[in-house]
């Protein structure tokens, strides 16, 4: 019966000391938040996790076409899902108890001794990692799940940035089919006045320079449209690239520049309510609880940690030891903590200065949108139609020998440039309006005057064609105009 009991014993200790390890091991100090950041990762992620299948573009896609099709397949979205997803997991690795030692040690000796008299079992922590106080574990927790909200913000930043990508690149797209549509009405109309100026020279009517001029005028119309033609490949792979589709793969011009898209909100709710829903924004006060979390942590450095042992040497002895890890690297504690405070700061200041580039931004998109609209209304409501008039007027005029060709040309091209200012004014003020929704991440389609509801930094709002739950190409873009060069604006980094 003793010797029974003598076995027992000694499984007994050794299923308690694998018990306590596999226990410590397990052990986090997990953060308030974690689950609900996880439970959105799952949700934004299905279509990469459970590779959703991208149906096909129709034969003539539209806006949302692309938009859905890039959320599903661009690469550079899902890169920016996968660092959410991988941030989140340094939260356990943040908070999680050091290793678990189990040392064990046989004695040889000649003594008649039993073998488990002989033997000694341990249980203590990893001897090149130290025993945090436990507030060191939690405050690292609280600073790791701070930085996967700030990646998941940029993944929702990242969503509508794509989206203003794809309508900007739309929007050229249209402007480019226009434009030929133009040049080629022109080139059929130059081409019917070639042939009526050879009919006038024939008869004596005009003079061979106007034949040679009309000549001319057709060739560099037709140069114009091949000009044209040639931005037609770079534009599709620029959709393409985009889209996650091959260069080459067939994207068809815009039957017809796209409706404007009206915006009832007034300018300075925009700017408002734009500020305060900006994920990037968001992102930073993040990455500065972080940094104040970080500071906290440098601060506890003073704090001393622990090593702890438990041991048993069959029936002979049990002891158990500890050590207490002085903090006595009190220039390195410093230094440390003025690290993290000027890295607080640093980060504070950036979050300040992109609210102000921000509010630019808004401010400068709104002026290119609202100036656009005006000459959009200038050109198309007088300027267009009273060149018709001039030109029908000029045509008639020529025919009836009251007019030099020199003349019908200048009317010719009046019309034809105002034409095509118009097309490119109503191109810019779109692509200013989806900077506006890109930076304020708001669809202009669900903007109604005093019901735009603050975002707070969650994943309710998503862009046009969402593709989960939640939503900076870098997440920052230069401040500039929309008009001329056709780059949206937002805030400089």
């Amino acid at each position: 019966m003793g010797k029974a009991l003598m076995v027992w014993v000694r499984w007994t200790a050794l299923a308690l000391l694998i018990s306590a390890a596999a226990l410590l091991a397990g052990c986090a100090l997990r953060p308030a938040g974690e689950v609900e950041e996880r439970t959105r990762i799952e949700e934004a992620g299905k279509p990469y996790v459970e590779q959703v299948e991208v149906p096909p573009l129709p034969e003539n896609p539209g806006p949302d076409d692309y938009l859905h099709y890039a959320f599903l397949s661009n690469a550079d979205l899902q890169a920016r899902y996968w660092a959410w997803r991988a941030a989140i997991e340094g939260v356990p690795q943040s908070s999680s108890w050091p290793n678990v030692a189990i040392p064990f040690s046989v004695m040889v000796s000649p003594a008649k001794m039993k073998l488990w008299d002989r033997t000694t079992l341990g249980l203590a922590n990893d001897p090149m990692t130290n025993i945090p106080y436990p507030t060191k574990l939690a405050t690292a927790g609280r600073q790791a799940l701070e930085e996967a909200r700030a990646a998941g913000l940029r993944f929702e930043e990242a969503k509508f940035l794509l989206q203003g990508r794809v309508l900007s690149a739309y929007y050229d797209l249209a402007l480019l089919g226009e434009s030929l549509r133009i040049q080629q009405e022109n080139v059929a109309l130059l081409g019917m006045l070639v042939r009526l100026a050879a009919v006038r020279v024939q008869t004596g009517a005009a003079s061979q320079q106007d034949l040679l001029k009309a000549q001319t005028e057709l060739d560099l119309a037709r140069n114009d449209v091949a000009n044209l033609q040639s931005q037609v490949a770079p534009t599709q792979a620029r959709m393409n690239a985009l889209l996650g589709r091959p260069p080459d793969a067939p994207v068809p011009l815009p039957a017809a520049l796209p409706a404007p898209r009206p915006l009832l909100v007034a300018d300075a709710e925009i700017i408002r309510i734009g500020s305060e829903r900006s994920p990037e924004l968001s992102a930073l006060a993040r990455e500065v609880a972080g940094r104040e979390e970080a500071l906290n942590l440098a601060r506890q450095a003073y704090l001393p940690d622990f090593g702890l042992m438990l041991s048993i040497t069959g029936s002979v002895s049990k002891m158990v030891g500890g050590m207490l890890i002085l903090p006595t690297r009190l220039e390195a504690i410093r230094a440390g903590i003025e690290q993290a405070q000027a890295a607080l700061r640093a980060t504070t200041a950036a979050r300040t200065q992109y609210e102000r580039d921000l509010a630019a931004s808004f401010v400068l998109n709104l002026y290119v949108l609202r100036n656009d609209e005006r000459q959009v209304s200038l050109f198309e409501q007088t300027i267009i139609p009273r060149a018709k008039e001039a030109v029908q007027i000029a045509q008639t005029a020529y025919a009836a020998g009251r007019l030099t060709f020199a003349d019908l040309i200048d009317a010719q091209r009046t019309l034809l440039a105002a034409r095509l200012v118009a097309a490119q004014l109503r191109t810019e003020r779109e692509k200013a309006l989806a900077a506006i929704e890109t930076w304020s991440t708001v669809d202009v389609e669900t903007m109604q005057p005093g019901r735009i509801s603050v975002w707070g930094g969650g994943m309710g709002s998503g862009p046009k064609a969402p593709m989960g739950a939640a939503s900076g190409a870098e997440s920052k873009g230069p401040m500039g105009a929309a008009s001329g060069g056709g780059s949206m604006g937002g805030p400089m980094p």
